[in-house]
């Protein structure tokens, strides 16, 4: 819990009153817009935003104090600095807020407040300093633009994406449906956290791109159409791209230029984050086209079913310690931009072969080799700050001294990392990804690394202390000399203040420094009287360290000795100016390291994850999509075997193309259903991005779309039920299925009539299985759907498995051929302690509707057979039916009775079981 503020509103009543008044006419603002006012020794917020800061920071509102009087009277609440820069982090880089800064220009009774700066998720420029001067971020922060171009019937939709930290733009335009699913599937792929669209109309087009952002928790800012006018493009594309050697400096020349409707939302971005206002943004971009080819497709509902990520609304980890996502399983990265990447992996699953079996190779190599893993873990990758931001800081000339050094420790220790994967047993490509990148970056950095040891003091340095070396110049060295004598002169003083004390020396009394004090002496608490009433001696302060004091020869050989050193980090302000200059020619090659660690962080996670899971995983063998096989052999979901008390059961997964491509999946709910499918989708996945997977063996061929229909959801804050919610992603699922795809289908048909329901399942699984023909696992609880495995030959009934006796049933969790033949639903109602009157009561309705199919006869105890004997009754029955409804309204009552009477014989001299226990039953 942060500790209370003890500053005061330092305002009279007039004053209070006219805040006030300017306060309530600020302009209306979103509840996701946070309002802070600077007042320079502190920071306050008012009115809502004054309660909500006090529940998020001090867990109540009893910090809000009420400012001026009626009519203008409102909440007010004070933050320190500190408690100002961790609220501002968290509402920008975790709930995904607006933050405004507002400054007072006049003096303290007139209320000119002007807004000083702003941000949002995307857009965090003025507030890097607060977010990155200290502290590692691990998020990203790219910013995405949409704007849509062409006819309706020809819509084109035109997408920019800009990321800061990486300094890239990503542009790409097409095609899209009604419902914007190939901008769903690209918005999964980048993660933006913020989208420009231009303000809209109303349209349905605007509400559905709207709505499609705030499902995906992206923030929406709208923007006037203007700002996506690429009147200015061209100039601003060569102001910010970094050309390479060789290339024409004309932005004109490239190939994303084409793109005009994509350029216009790169526009827009570069207006909203003021890129070209800033010299540190000059020559430093590359532009790319996305090619949407190169990754699986994941739609927002397989996000969803798999759980890739942590769900905002849930923490990491459940109360067993066990992660709740896929990211929370994997990611045991050591470096800031570790986490940033193996979040983009996974949401970028590969499907280029060559690249998977590249991070194969990798993660093998560091699975087998547990010292080169661990030490990488333990001591390399830790040595290694967050060099993208650091690069970005150089670019911009806004580095320290201790930044400076950062950059230098880290790349002086890289031989010895390259040393150690050198000598362990690696392959081609550790060699071409890692080894040969970095050993190349080295050299690159050679003189960067020499002008730090020549300029810099590194053993000060390496104790905190970041100063230009004192034989840089004259000047520095009789100061340095200065600083020397003094500091001589007041190590000597402690051996006095030991005699005159009764103290021993170095043991008891010690003498120590720190910025804030400069030199002092210190003593433990138990030896406080010694000093207590003494003459010449002042106490400082008391904690728990101990006491520390002064005396007067001290003070004033501390005062001379700060002076001295701030005469000394005055004159080294030039060189440490020249020093900058020379570092920011660097940027390129320290954000390449940054990007080379990063991947070998991601990859030692990825064996990490592997290798300690509690049965290890396995390498998968990949496969072109020709192959057209997924065989996993004994597949265990990841997240599920690491709960305590979980003894996972483990199962097969068998597809082969034109033998067997649909699954059909029944049995009780609570019997592994939804677990078996998902942990399909898992291992998949994990295979794509290139970690190995919990199986005993894996053989699967490239996919190139993992789709879900999972889960029955209220979409409330969409306005959609849980049947549209069904409807819209099976929609999407039937326009985007390939015989590549994997799709998984769980208790499609709820929310509307059981009948119905059936329907639109069966309809949608006969489509899938006939035309579409992808790998699909279709879990229901309609058991008519089984039948379609009679019509269908690469249709393939499964079960999961439950054994009832002594009126009890024990799921077992194991799937294995067949069709599950009975519900089970008034056993699992039973095992939740339904009142023992509404389950008598259920067990008899029960009865009343399925009474036809309670019948038995001959061959009825095999499901199989008795399906086909009431198929061909039903067949038999229509028969009668169309007959008797054709007969001749003319006739006379007993000629049509003896005609029925003919088509009953007739249709009983089939000798149907099921016909005929229809007519034997009372």
């Amino acid at each position: 819990m942060a500790v209370q503020p003890n500053q005061q509103f330092n305002m009279d009543n007039a004053t209070q009153q006219s805040f006030v008044r300017f306060f309530k006419n600020l302009p209306e603002k979103p509840s996701s817009t946070i309002r802070f006012f600077n007042r320079t020794e502190y920071y306050t917020l008012h009115g809502s935003d004054a309660l909500f800061a006090a529940k998020e920071i001090y867990k109540s509102t009893a910090g809000c104090k009420m400012l001026g009087a009626e009519p203008y009277k409102t909440e007010g609440l004070i933050l320190s600095k500190s408690n100002f820069e961790n609220f501002v982090r968290d509402l920008l880089l975790v709930k995904q807020y607006r933050v405004e800064v507002f400054v007072n220009q006049g003096s303290g009774k007139n209320q000119d407040w002007i807004l000083e700066y702003k941000g949002s998720p995307g857009n965090l420029v003025q507030f890097e300093d607060i977010l990155f001067s200290n502290n590692d971020v691990a998020v990203s922060t790219s910013v995405m633009a949409v704007k849509l171009g062409g006819e309706a019937k020809n819509r084109i939709v035109g997408v920019s994406c800009v990321d800061s930290v990486e300094r890239l733009i990503s542009v790409c335009e097409f095609a899209d449906d009604d419902l914007f699913s190939n901008l769903e599937a690209l918005v999964i792929s980048l993660g933006p956290k913020e989208c420009l669209i231009i303000q809209g109309d109303g349209s349905q087009e605007f509400q559905t791109l709207k709505q499609l952002m705030e499902r995906s928790n992206i923030m929406v800012t709208l923007r006037k159409k203007s700002d996506f006018s690429t009147d200015s493009i061209v100039q601003d594309m060569n102001t910010l791209l970094n050309f390479r050697k060789g290339q024409q400096r004309n932005a004109q020349t490239l190939v994303e230029m084409n793109l005009k409707v994509a350029m216009a939302g790169t526009s827009a971005i570069i207006k909203y984050l003021e890129l070209t206002s800033d010299e540190g943004n000059f020559n430093q971009f590359k532009v790319k086209q996305l090619e949407q080819s190169r990754f699986v497709r994941l739609d927002a509902a397989a996000v969803r079913a798999l759980s890739i990520e942590p769900r905002g609304d849930l923490p990491s980890g459940t109360s067993t310690g066990a992660p709740n996502s896929i990211l929370n399983l994997l990611d045991r990265c050591r470096t800031p931009q570790g986490h940033r990447l193996i979040s983009q992996w996974i949401r970028q699953p590969l499907r280029d072969i060559a690249l998977i079996k590249e991070r194969h190779d990798i993660v093998e190599t560091l699975v087998k080799d547990n010292e080169l893993r661990s030490s990488l873990m333990e001591d390399h990758l830790r040595r290694v700050p967050d060099l993208q931001q650091l690069a970005k800081k150089l670019a911009k000339k806004k580095v320290t001294l201790q930044d400076c050094c950062r950059i230098y420790f880290c790349v002086s220790h890289l031989p010895v990392l390259t040393e150690q994967l050198c000598n362990a047993k690696y392959g081609a490509a550790m060699k071409a990804m890692i080894v040969d990148p970095l050993r190349e970056l080295i050299s690159d950095m050679d003189k960067y690394q020499q002008m730090i040891e020549q300029t810099i003091d590194l053993e000060a340095a390496e104790k905190g202390d970041y100063m230009v070396k004192p034989e840089f110049n004259n000047d520095l060295q009789e100061l340095k000399l200065k600083m020397n004598d003094l500091e001589e002169e007041i190590q000597g003083l402690i051996n006095k203040v030991a005699t005159d004390l009764s103290l021993e020396a170095g043991k008891v009394l010690k003498l120590e420094s720190n910025q804030q004090f400069g030199y002092y002496f210190r003593i433990t608490l138990k030896e406080e009287k010694s000093i207590r009433n003494k003459k010449g001696y002042t106490t400082i302060d008391s904690n728990k360290s101990g006491v520390r004091f002064t005396n007067q020869k001290l003070t004033s050989l501390n005062e001379d000795f700060i002076s001295v050193r701030d005469q000394y980090l005055e004159e080294q302000k030039s060189v440490i100016s020249e020093i900058i200059n020379i570092a920011a020619g660097y940027t390129g090659p320290v954000h390449s390291i940054g990007s080379v660690t990063a991947q070998l962080d991601v990859l030692t996670a990825f064996a990490l994850a592997s290798a300690n899971a509690p049965r290890a995983y396995v390498r998968p063998e990949m496969c072109s999509s020709d192959v057209g096989e997924l065989n996993l052999i004994q597949a265990r979901h990841p997240c599920l075997e690491l709960q305590e008390g979980v003894d996972f059961i483990a199962n097969d997964v068998s597809f082969k193309r034109d033998e067997c491509t649909f699954h059909i999946i029944t049995g009780p709910n609570m019997g592994g259903k939804s677990t078996y499918i998902r942990t399909t989708g898992v291992v998949a996945l994990l295979a794509h991005i290139g970690c190995f997977v919990p199986c005993d063996s894996a053989k699967i061929s490239i996919l190139d779309c993992i789709l879900a229909r999972v889960g029955a959801d209220d979409s409330q804050t969409k306005g959609l039920s849980t049947f549209m919610t069904e409807m819209i992603e099976t929609a999407a699922i039937l326009r985007t299925a390939t015989s590549n795809s994997l799709v998984i289908i769980d208790e499609l048909g709820r929310g509307t009539s059981t009948y119905e329901g059936c329907g639109i399942a069966w309809s949608i699984a006969d489509h899938l299985a006939t035309e579409l023909k992808p790998y699909c696992l279709f879990a229901t609880h309609f058991h008519e759907i089984t039948r379609l495995a009679e019509d269908v030959p690469t249709v393939k009934n499964l079960q999961v498995t439950a054994v009832v006796g002594d009126n009890k049933l024990t799921l077992l969790y194991r799937v294995k051929p067949g069709v599950c033949d009975q519900s089970f639903g008034i056993h699992v109602a039973k095992m939740a302690n339904f009142p023992d009157h509404v389950v008598e009561a259920a067990e008899k309705k029960l009865i009343e509707l399925e009474d036809c199919q309670k019948i038995t006869f001959e061959g009825s105890d095999d499901p199989a057979a008795r399906r086909k004997i009431i198929k061909a009754g039903d067949e038999l029955i229509a028969i009668f039916a169309a007959k008797c409804k054709a007969l001749d309204p003319s006739l006379t009552k007993p000629e049509i009775e003896n005609k029925i009477q003919l088509y009953k014989e007739e249709i009983l001299s089939h000798n149907n079981p099921y016909i005929n226990a229809l007519l034997s039953s009372p």
